[in-house]
């Protein structure tokens, strides 16, 4: 495919990762339309002012359902790329795209909604063995149906994380949590950076039938290498609460679901350290590497921009 300008649409583009995601597409000069559901007469401000703004931009929004197969198949034929960042409990309804994409006959490529784990090279605790399992399933099924892709393994939603963990908007704060015993690696990637890559591989043949993993070398941190670092910045020491393994566990086993999902996440992110349980060869495709043109937002870029003006916590679906 290419640099060329290119049709491209978006389901879940209102959501967290969604909007990072509409703005780089628009960003980098291609036509973009953004496929959401129907507006309800009570809908919240923060939707219609959202999608004001994307109209502003000259994104292209269709109203409309999954189930609307014969719509959907009419739209998706306007366009050569579909990016999913469907939340989580929307995972399976990818199956519907995919077999109206099927239909459709004209996608050139296709970028389900994954971003976090190497699904295929990691095992979580029961609660996000599940969603992996339902990431692996709409893998299979996009295989299946012979429809061109590309997976992207994202590890760590950076702003998110730092806010979980930091929480830098109180200045209050003398202490922070540790999870386990704080010195398992982790991969922070910018939620700005995870979109840019994604559209860029959405276009380039090289990323065609692979998974594009994000492990820039200066984002790979440590809870403890990330409390450090911003108790330097700031010049504060935190008192450090360690929650050990055992009690993590614990807790995916008596929360209800899907109570029992973030803590499933922290403990493969932050526990047993699954973005960097396996080493990359050759064979992989890995983003900064693939596009080094391309200057990612490193970890301490992002403690100096929550320094100096910091993001807003984000509300997202934790998984």
């Amino acid at each position: 495919m290419g640099s060329e300008k290119r049709k491209i649409m978006i389901f879940g583009g209102t959501g967290y990762l969604g909007k990072y995601m509409v703005k780089a597409c628009v960003s980098m000069g291609h036509f973009t339309y953004a496929y959401t559901r129907p507006l309800k007469p009570n809908q919240d401000d923060s939707k219609l002012e959202l999608l004001k703004e994307f109209e502003s931009m000259g994104v292209c929004i269709i109203q409309g359902e999954l189930d609307e197969h014969e719509k959907l198949v009419s739209h998706l034929r306007k366009v050569e790329i579909v990016i999913s960042t469907l939340a989580v409990p929307q995972y399976l309804e990818q199956l519907k795209i995919i077999s109206a994409m099927k239909d459709a006959g004209t996608i050139k490529r296709f970028i389900p909604s994954e971003f976090g784990n190497e699904v295929d090279r990691v095992r979580g605790l029961p609660p996000l063995e599940a969603l992996f399992s339902n990431k692996r399933k709409i893998r299979r099924a996009t295989e299946a149906a012979e429809i061109p892709y590309t997976c992207v393994s994202a590890n760590s939603f950076a702003a998110y994380f730092v806010n979980y963990l930091l929480h830098p908007h109180d200045k209050q704060q003398d202490e922070v949590v540790v999870y386990g015993t704080g010195k398992a690696k982790a991969v922070f990637n910018y939620e700005d950076d995870i979109a840019n890559y994604t559209i860029k591989a959405a276009t380039d043949p090289r990323a065609a039938n692979r998974v594009m993993i994000i492990r820039p070398p200066g984002n790979i941190a440590s809870q403890l290498e990330l409390i450090s670092a911003w108790q330097e910045k700031t010049g504060k020491t935190l008192r450090k609460i360690h929650v050990p393994e055992e009690e993590i566990i614990k807790l995916t086993q008596t929360l209800p679901h899907p109570d029992n999902i973030p803590v499933s996440i922290l403990h493969s992110i932050f526990i047993k350290g699954d973005g960097m349980s396996f080493e990359l060869n050759s064979d992989d495709l890995e983003a900064s590497k693939l596009f080094s043109d391309y200057k990612c937002t490193s970890l301490d870029a992002l403690l100096e921009m929550f320094l100096v003006d910091p993001p807003q916590p984000r509300v997202a679906v934790f998984a």
